[in-house]
């Protein structure tokens, strides 16, 4: 990917990016929720195939902060003695929500259900399964870095890694989120380079390991379209934050940044 010294900042959403994907593909989204944007991906993206992703649970017991790396250890051990992972906890909102999702799409042959884990549920792909796979699952360091290398190697050669919430403020950081440091070292530990950033709160990033298949032709369709695009160094990338000007009404103004300093404030 001409040694990754570029990444375009787009003046678009992840909804609008949708618009821009090869039709027919096969993909994954980890992180469902009540399936909005499993909707978008179905009438913008039309795959063949879409894989949803999701506990539809409470947070494993183990998945905080310091004890993250020992359950994905442990994950880790139980996949390689072929052992059977158990369901998600049960538990009433989880219950609903999933299955709000199963009804919402029931009758749709493209979907396929997989309530577990992402770590887990990874496992059950083969390599080389997936044309897109989309994370926005667990934000914290080490479980964005695990679906990262998870899920990079269920993609096809010329596949399209992209997920939500590439951004740096105060409330990330109230909420311990990782997921610039985990893309970041992501990016430096793999052969997979930045596509593109967009333009939005709570930006959505794109990585490819080369620029051919499905992602040469997603990057195309973006060209070929009316979508305004900004070209800078890759390095900046990971400086990406929302910095915020506060206006004199007491109202609040957002200001995409690729300036490091997270103490920032204008007026």
């Amino acid at each position: 990917m001409e040694g990754g010294r570029h990444v375009y900042y787009v003046l678009s959403s992840r909804e609008h990016l949708l618009r821009h994907f090869p039709k027919g593909g096969v993909g994954a989204e980890i992180g469902v929720a009540e399936g909005n944007y499993s909707a978008e991906i179905l009438a913008s993206a039309d795959p063949k195939e879409l894989h949803l992703i999701d506990p539809w649970s409470h947070l494993e017991s183990g998945s905080d902060l310091l004890q993250a790396r020992s359950l994905l250890s442990e994950v880790d051990t139980k996949r390689d003695r072929a052992e059977t992972f158990e369901a998600p906890p049960a538990n009433a909102p989880g219950d609903a929500k999933y299955a709000a999702v199963a009804a919402r799409f029931q009758g749709d042959p493209r979907v396929r259900l997989h309530r577990q884990y992402s770590y887990k549920a990874a496992e059950a792909f083969e390599d080389g399964s997936f044309d897109f796979v989309y994370l926005d699952g667990n934000h914290h360091y080490e479980f964005v870095l695990r679906d990262l290398e998870d899920y990079a190697a269920k993609l096809k050669p010329g596949g399209l890694l992209f997920g939500h919430d590439f951004f740096e403020d105060t409330f990330a950081q109230k909420e311990r989120y990782g997921v610039i440091d985990a893309v970041g070292a992501f990016v430096k530990r793999s052969d997979f380079c930045f596509v593109l950033l967009t333009w939005e709160p709570f930006s959505t990033f794109c990585l490819a390991r080369r620029l051919d298949g499905f992602a040469g032709a997603f990057l195309r369709n973006v060209f070929e379209s009316d979508v305004q695009m900004i070209e800078i160094p890759d390095a900046l990338a990971g400086s990406y934050q929302d910095k915020m000007y506060e206006r004199r009404n007491g109202s609040r103004k957002r200001i995409p940044s690729f300036m490091n300093s997270l103490q920032f404030q204008l007026g």
